[in-house]
C-alpha cells in the first residue's frame, strides 16, 4: 500500500455557514487546482472527479486536525469541486476540543486547510525550469484543519454566523485554560512558521 501524502492549502476560503451550541457548520476549500504549491506540485482539474464518483469510497473522506486520524473533529456533510477545487461542506461537532477549533476557526486563527491523499496518476512537466509534478488522479483520506498549509489558495470562504460564543467572564475555569492553551499553541506556531521564513 502506498503511503499517504499531504496536501495543504493556505487560503482555503472557509466559510462559516452557522453557529450555536450544537457546534459549527462550516464551507472551505480543501484543495486548489492549476496552482504550484509549496512542493511544486499541481492537481489537475480532473484529479479528483473518480474519488467522486465512487461514492462509496468518497463518503468515508474524515474532517480532522492537523492529519492526525485520532482527531476526527466533525462530519463532512457533502462535498463537489468547481473551477477552483474540491469544498466541502461540515459540521465541526462540539466536543471539547471541537469547541476549541470552532472558537479558533471563528476567530480567524485557523483558516487553512489540507488533505491527506495516495496519489494514483500523477506525470511530470518542466515549467520555468523546475520540475512540476502534476497529479492526475487522487483518492482523499481526510481533510484536516491545518494551522499552516502547503498552497496559499485553500482557505475557509469568509464568515456569517449567528453568535456562539460566551462571554469570558461566564466561561468555566476549564474552559477559559483550554481557550488559552489553544490561543498560545497557535501563537507559537505562527512565530516558528515566521522564523522559518
Amino acid at each position: 500500500m502506498d503511503k499517504i501524502q499531504v496536501k495543504n492549502i493556505g487560503d482555503c476560503r472557509v466559510e462559516i455557514k452557522s453557529a450555536d451550541d450544537n457546534g459549527i457548520s462550516i464551507r472551505a476549500y480543501v484543495c486548489a487546482f492549476g496552482n504550484v504549491d509549496s512542493y511544486n506540485d499541481i492537481i489537475d482539474s480532473k484529479a479528483c472527479d473518480a474519488f467522486l464518483a465512487d461514492t462509496a469510497n468518497a463518503d468515508r473522506m474524515a474532517l480532522c486536525y492537523q492529519h492526525d486520524m485520532s482527531r476526527v473533529i466533525g462530519v463532512i456533510k457533502s462535498k463537489g469541486v468547481d473551477e477552483y477545487g474540491l469544498w466541502i461542506e461540515a459540521d465541526i461537532v462540539p466536543t471539547t476540543e471541537g469547541k476549541d477549533i470552532a472558537m479558533l476557526v471563528k476567530a480567524g486563527a485557523l483558516k487553512e486547510f489540507s488533505i491527506g491523499y495516495y496519489a494514483n496518476d500523477y506525470h511530470y512537466e518542466v515549467r520555468d525550469d523546475q520540475e512540476i509534478r502534476i497529479l492526475d488522479r487522487i483518492t482523499i483520506v481526510e481533510a484536516s484543519i491545518v494551522t499552516r498549509a502547503a498552497n496559499p489558495k485553500a482557505v475557509i470562504t469568509g464568515a456569517k454566523s449567528e453568535d456562539m460564543q460566551k462571554d469570558l467572564k461566564d466561561m468555566t475555569d476549564k474552559d477559559l485554560e483550554q481557550l488559552k492553551s489553544a490561543v498560545n499553541d497557535e501563537f507559537l506556531a505562527r512565530v516558528a512558521a515566521r522564523m522559518k521564513q
